[in-house]
This record gives C-alpha cells, structure tokens and sequence, in this order.
C-alpha cells in the first residue's frame, strides 16, 4: 500500500476545495446567478471551511467540543450544498428540500448535545463520509436526470466522478468502522477526493459551457419570431437518401405584403407566428417543419402515402384559412397558396425534389391563389433554379 503523509494530504485536500469555490465564483460572475454556481461555491466553502477547523483542531488551537461539532456541521451541510447545486445547475431552480439542510443540523446538534458522539473521531469520521457519500451519489443521479434531457458531452464524465467519489466516501466509512488502524487508508482516500474535486470542478464549468454553446447552435438554427426550424435546421434534419413517399409542402401565405403595408409589420409577425403554430400542431411527429423566409414555410412528410398527399395539402389550407385574424376590429384574411412534390423513385435527390414543389407552388399562385397544386413527378436530374 502507498504510504501518503495525512496532515499533506489534508492540507491538499482543503487546497482543492478552496480553488474549486473560487472557480465556481468565477463561473457565476460570468454567468447567470440562477446557473447553480454560487450555491456550489457555498458547498466547496463549507466542505473547505469544516476542514480547515479539523486542522486546526487537531493540532490543538481549538477546543475540542467547538471543533468537532463545527467542522462535522459544516461538512455536513457542505456536501449537501453540493446536491442542491447540481440540481439548480439542471433545473435552473432550487429543489423545494433545500431548506431542509438547515433543519438537519438541529438533530445533529441535539445528537451531540445528549451523546457527545462528535467527540469520538471515528464515529464522527464515519457520518461525515456516509453523508458525504448520499449527497454524492445524490448529485450523481441528478446528472444522469440531466444527460438523458439534454445529451451533453461532460454529463457521462461528471456523473462517473461524483459517483465515484460517492464510492470513495462509502468505502472510507467501511475503512474506518472496521479497521483498527484506518488513518493511512484515509490519506489514500483523501488523496483520491484531491482529483475528484478538481475533476467536479472542472467537469461541472464544461456541463456550463455545453450548455451554452447547445443554446447557441439551436438559436442558430431557430426561427426568432416564430420558433420553428430555419433553413439550416432544415438542411441538417432531412435524410441523406431520399424514398418513395417522401413529400413536400411549399405553403407561401398570399398577399402577404399587403397586409405588412395596410397593418404593419407587428399584425404581419403576428400572421406568422399563427401560421407556424397552426402548422406545428396539425404536422405529425416525424414530419419536419421550417420557415424558409418572409412568408413561406416548407414541410417534409417523410413516406406519405401518394393517396394522402393532396388530402392532406388541402387540410392545411383550409386550417390556415380557418385562423381568426383581426386587427383592431377589421377581420384579416389570410390564405395559403402550397405547392406539393412527391418522390416516385430512388435515387431522386433533396433538391429536385424542394424545386418541384416550388414549381408546384407557382402553378398554385397563377392558378388564383389559395390552392393547392401538385407536380406529377420530380424530374431527375434538376438543379435548383
């Protein structure tokens, strides 16, 4: 077994506690304060604090029923903390059970009070490790809650370490309740917590940082008035290879400009955002809606039925002219003019397929709009106009 110096160790091991706070207060002064930062800076304080007065304790610059009880506290609620700042990093929110930290303590106190336990080192190491342990663990499966949601790349690694050092923590308990001599095991542990804080630490930032940069890439690729998808979605939520079934919906809203002339604009976003939400609620689950620019949207139906295709075109019209416009008690007649594409065969490509459905809906517009035209077949080989 390697021998490590305990009082070294110790000394390192408040070290890592005390920078991973400060990293964290870093975070959260760059970022929102609902992001869960300052609370696990408080976490890390708390844990670095309680062992900073064991080592001072233990070298007799402190009373022993004052430091015993402090540094247990502290502990206690410091790797609480911990818990409750995973799940604020998750949620955004603090879970309704952390007040109950602050309830723990008095029953721990009064335990004290009655029978001195905190006294005895390896009862008091061995509730610190176990609630050390269960809030670990804790933490632990809140990231997994996490990963499942949003699939960042450090959720898998953070997980792994805080449940690792959960593990560490339960083993210390077994160490310390069944062998004799068990501080040269506890200099090993703690040396193993020394990478687990800064790995948390570390870990923790990353989640953040995925997180925005996720954000970022899904405003880029959101329409800001309405909320659906935009060309660039588009392009990376359509299939490579295209089947036989799969169609599209060139829908454009007609005289558009009219009404942006006669209302404003603020009645035409209102129009669009109406018409994407009608559109998002009557397209299936698997279908792919975008908004292309100014007033057109396209849907891709992906194996629709050559039966469903007009059936269905039709519907949407009729649903998109069916919405209850009205600008300060003039009714707004809002219709839709949808150009409908469909693949026959393999090997007929997104672009021929996009173009026909655009040819499709100017046959629509010349046809006296607020209709619906199909093309009888994607000519192979086109390019987009």
């Amino acid at each position: 077994m390697i021998v490590l110096d305990i009082a070294t160790v110790l000394f390192l091991y408040q070290s890592s506690l005390l920078v991973g706070a400060a990293v964290f207060l870093l975070a959260r002064h760059r970022r929102s304060a609902s992001s869960g930062f300052g609370t696990l800076a408080a976490a890390f304080s708390l844990v670095g604090a309680g062992s900073v007065l064991a080592s001072f304790g233990e070298q007799a610059m402190l009373p022993k029923t004052v430091w015993t009880l402090a540094s247990l506290s502290l502990g206690v609620a410091g790797h609480g903390l911990l818990a409750v700042g995973i799940e604020r990093l998750r949620s955004g929110r603090l879970p309704r059970a952390w007040r109950l930290l602050a309830v723990c303590s008095i029953p721990l106190w009064i335990a004290a009070c009655l029978t001195g336990f905190h006294l005895d080192n390896q009862l008091r190491a061995t509730v610190f490790h176990l609630n050390a342990a269960l809030c670990l663990m804790l933490a632990a499966r809140t990231v997994t809650r996490l990963r499942r949601v949003e699939q960042l790349p450090s959720c898998r690694p953070l997980e792994a370490v805080l449940a690792l050092s959960g593990a560490s923590f339960l083993m210390g308990a077994g160490v310390i309740l069944f062998v004799a001599d068990f501080v040269p095991w506890l200099a090993l542990e703690f040396f193993v917590q020394i990478l687990g804080n800064f790995a948390i630490a570390i870990l923790i930032y990353s989640v953040a940082t995925d997180r925005a940069e996720r954000k970022l890439s899904l405003m880029a690729e959101l329409d800001s008035l309405t909320g659906i998808g935009n060309r660039r979605w588009l392009e990376r939520m359509v299939p490579g290879h295209l089947r036989p079934g799969d169609t599209v919906f060139c829908i454009d809203l007609d005289h558009f400009k009219r009404i942006n002339d006669r209302f404003g604009h603020a009645a035409g976003d209102t129009v669009l955002v109406a018409v994407a939400a009608t559109l998002r609620n009557l397209k299936r689950s698997d279908d792919v809606l975008a908004r292309m620019g100014g007033e057109e949207f396209l849907l891709f139906l992906p194996e629709l039925r050559t039966a469903d295709a007009l059936p269905v075109a039709e519907r949407i019209r009729e649903a998109i002219q069916a919405i209850p416009f009205q600008h300060q008690g003039t009714v707004l007649g809002v219709t839709a003019s949808i150009g409908v594409a469909q693949v026959f065969r393999l090997g007929e490509t997104w672009p021929d397929l996009v173009h026909a459905a655009d040819m499709a809906l100017y046959d629509a517009k010349r046809g006296g709009r607020n209709c619906v035209a199909q093309a009888p077949r994607v000519p192979h080989g086109l390019v987009p106009a």
